[in-house]
């Protein structure tokens, strides 16, 4: 049986995708779609990935969490004053950005910057639940643009966190007219489903490496704010 995009399916799209232990490495994958709409093409986007994660199981579980349908509030002080409205959103979402050994963010393009909802995203992790991971960095928009999310997340949507964005990184333009059938309508399309099969591989690979980097490496919270 195979999903819209001629791969098989991949479980719970907002919850869990379980796979057997085939070449998984024990690893989690976090993928955030952060557009603030719902239905969304970023959400499209995730989906598709899902399914080729699925097929290929480089990750044992991988999670979504898609900021159109479940939106963090605004972060506040509450945050860090034990704000009963944070206890009682944040421990779900918390365990999934720690538990994940990587992550992928698919952002979309809102007047030539990344989403309110991923800006206010990166504001709710330290070192200690992000701190070397690779993220796997794809900026969308329905016109020819997207590169400006990638420019935005690369220049200030890591200080604190500590992400590794990858090298790589993944550029959808017109991506309502792409990943709508199962297989791809002209070149274009499959030059991107290519690109996107090779940079998950690229992904895991780092998600290899920096796991044994993290197994040795010891936070100094004098440093945590730090330029």
């Amino acid at each position: 049986m195979h999903n819209a995009y001629g791969l098989s399916p991949a479980g719970d799209f907002y919850g869990k995708a379980h796979f057997a232990p085939k070449n998984t490495y024990g690893m989690n994958l976090l993928i955030v779609s952060a557009s603030q709409r719902s239905p969304s093409q970023s959400s499209k986007m995730a989906a598709y990935l899902l399914a080729v994660i699925e097929q290929y199981r480089w990750f044992e579980r991988v999670e979504v969490l898609d900021l159109g349908r479940h939106p963090l509030p605004l972060w506040d002080q509450g945050v860090w004053e034990g704000d009963p409205k944070w206890q009682k959103i944040l421990p779900p979402v918390r365990r999934q950005v720690t538990e994940a050994d990587a992550y992928v963010f698919i952002i979309p393009e809102w007047n030539g910057m990344a989403t309110p909802a991923m800006k206010n995203f990166t504001l709710f992790w330290g070192e200690r639940e992000t701190g070397h991971k690779p993220a796997l960095l794809i900026g969308v928009s329905s016109e020819p643009n997207g590169q400006y999310p990638i420019a935005d997340m690369r220049a200030f949507g890591l200080k604190n966190n500590k992400w590794v964005f990858i090298p790589d990184h993944l550029v959808i333009r017109h991506v309502d007219r792409y990943f709508n059938t199962p297989g791809p309508v002209d070149e274009h399309e499959k030059f991107l489903r290519d690109r996107i099969v090779y940079s998950l591989k690229e992904l895991h690979a780092y998600a290899e490496l920096l796991n044994r980097f993290r197994e040795r490496w010891v936070f100094d919270d004098r440093f945590k704010y730090a330029p």
